[in-house]
């Protein structure tokens, strides 16, 4: 086991294969993520599952925003020294990870053998979220400060590359071949992230630093000046309040007679193109104008997007169903694709702040708050929306999300942006 601090020297170039790795690391952890999200619920409940269980089956996600707890240890430990500190980490998640969903695969009905499903599924979930330690670890300390905002585009970007093929490609096989096929599929998008694995060298100097991983150091990010306000107080507004907001999508849309499969479709696949557009554009929009005005332009298009939401959620405007539904889609687009360009600015950020000799602990940090803000935001939305209506839901979720941006802008760490 090995003991990790700071890299002697900052990187000074970054190969095509580094930013290759990223694309399969972040697409991969979400096409699992999405599967489990999405694509496994609708397979279980078209096989008669009551809802009550696959809200059950939900509260594994909380896995992700706890991994905090355990970064650390991946700072100050490594499986093997010689092959790269997180690299080797990376050599044992990625197999577990498919090997995990290749146990799926035996269960030849996942209704009849919903227990080991859902133990699979546990220990994907713990697998995946420990590999994106890896991954925001390796980002942190492989590229430069100049980098951040296209590493920030391609860590969000990936994520919806991921999502369309675990929440919509696995449901297209699952209709067409049946629950294995569709496991086996996943599991083989998974396997290919081992190759760029392999062929990344990781080369550092490796010395004992009695800080580093001790959970007395857990929280040292919020110690970086500007920090405390960023993480704790403007990031988790945003990720809240556009939690909020798509959360209230879903169901509005059903409550407006649309069907299942068509709001599957628009939510996972239809909505993640332009998310993946979005975050490619939200990297150049940091470097050209800054992350502040990228974090503006990024509520402008959710606000955009929320307002289109007016006409599928408020019945007295007895607005045609042709155009109901054309705004929904682009309500439903516009939300997604604003909030990924905000996540670009504000991982470009976090990628900054976050130290090198602590770099999963930082990052994940971080990125863990936010999750919780956006947790917190979709179970608040939903409520709000079950007393109120969706109306004031909706309103509240994008001034939560405007205060939140404000906070950002006006923040130190992004006068220099």
């Amino acid at each position: 086991m090995s003991t990790l601090t700071a890299p002697e020297t900052a990187p000074v170039r970054t190969s095509n294969g580094f930013w290759w790795l990223l694309w399969a690391l972040y697409t991969t952890q979400f096409i699992g993520a999405s599967f489990l999200s999405t694509g496994l619920v609708g397979i279980l409940r078209d096989g008669g599952t009551d809802l009550g269980t696959l809200g059950l089956l939900q509260l594994l996600a909380l896995v992700w925003p706890l991994k905090f707890l355990w970064a650390p240890l991946l700072d100050r430990w490594s499986p093997g020294r010689s092959r790269g500190h997180f690299r080797s980490w990376l050599l044992v998640l990625q197999p577990l990870m498919v090997v995990s969903l290749l146990a799926m695969a035996v269960v030849g009905d996942p209704q009849d053998g919903l227990g080991a499903v859902v133990a699979l599924a546990a220990a994907f979930v713990v697998f995946s979220a420990t590999q994106d330690i890896a991954a925001d670890a390796l980002s942190v300390r492989g590229l430069t400060s100049e980098q951040h905002d296209l590493g920030a585009g391609i860590q969000v970007g990936a994520s919806y590359i991921g999502t369309v093929i675990g929440g919509g490609l696995a449901l297209l096989v699952y209709e067409a071949w049946g629950w294995r096929v569709a496991v086996v599929v996943l599991a083989l998008c998974t396997a290919l992230a081992m190759v760029p694995v392999l062929r990344h060298s990781e080369t550092e100097r490796v010395v004992p630093d009695p800080e580093v991983g001790r959970l007395s150091a857990m929280f040292g990010v919020l110690s970086v000046p500007g920090a405390r306000v960023w993480g704790l107080v403007a990031v988790p507004l945003v990720a809240l309040g556009s939690a909020a907001v798509w959360s209230l999508v879903t169901p509005a849309l059903v409550d407006a007679g649309w069907s299942l499969g068509f709001i599957g479709t628009v939510t996972s696949v239809v909505a993640a193109v332009p998310a993946l557009g979005a975050a490619l554009l939200g990297g150049r929009l940091c470097r050209r104008y800054g992350r502040g005005v990228t974090l503006l332009i990024g509520a402008a298009i959710q606000l955009l997007g929320g307002l289109c939401f007016v006409p599928v959620v408020w019945s007295a405007l007895a607005v045609p169903h042709g155009a109901q539904v054309g705004l929904g889609v682009v309500g439903a687009c516009g939300v997604l694709a604003g909030y990924t360009v905000m996540n670009t600015g504000i991982y470009a950020v976090n990628l900054d702040i976050s130290r090198p000799g602590h770099a999963g602990a930082d990052f994940t940090l971080l990125s863990s708050i936010s999750m919780l803000g956006g947790t917190i935001g979709a179970s608040a939305g939903l409520v709000l929306a079950s007393i109120t209506g969706y109306g004031v839901s909706l309103v509240l979720g994008l001034a939560l999300v405007v205060l939140g941006v404000l906070l950002c802008r006006s923040h130190p760490l992004l006068a220099r942006h």
